[in-house]
């Protein structure tokens, strides 16, 4: 739904390409677009790199989740009080994980953090 492209290399010289995301319907549809999805990834990665071979080796999908506001959710649950998520993040996880890392140790050690509304359960 709303079409991207990503890549990057890893240290043993490899590729790493995905986009292309569209709306989940179910894991069977999902599954069977992995094939055609791996040729268009490989023309788009063609065309932007001519001089690179590129052979794909590995394909899979995922899914991609996000809240109604974008926001995740981080923070405790009334009937969880002990207990501490951060979920979903969608693609801004180096961010959000970050936060939630210092919203999070806030709660366990002053038993409050100013950003905690911003990021509760609750708030939706």
């Amino acid at each position: 739904a709303d079409p991207y492209l990503y890549v990057r290399s890893t240290k043993d010289k490899r590729i790493i390409v995905g986009g292309r995301d569209e709306t989940y319907v179910n894991a069977h549809k999902s599954n069977a677009l992995i094939s055609s999805k791996s040729k268009k990834l490989k023309n788009d990665i063609e065309k932007l790199f001519p001089a690179i071979e590129y052979k794909p080796e590995f394909s899979w999908a995922g899914i991609f989740g996000s809240t109604k506001d974008g926001l995740p959710f981080i923070g405790s649950l009334p009937h969880k009080p002990n207990a501490y998520f951060a979920l979903g993040f969608g693609g801004n996880g180096i961010t959000f994980s970050l936060m939630a890392a210092e919203i999070i140790t806030n709660l366990i050690t002053t038993g409050k953090s100013e950003y905690s509304n911003l990021f509760s359960f609750q708030r939706l």
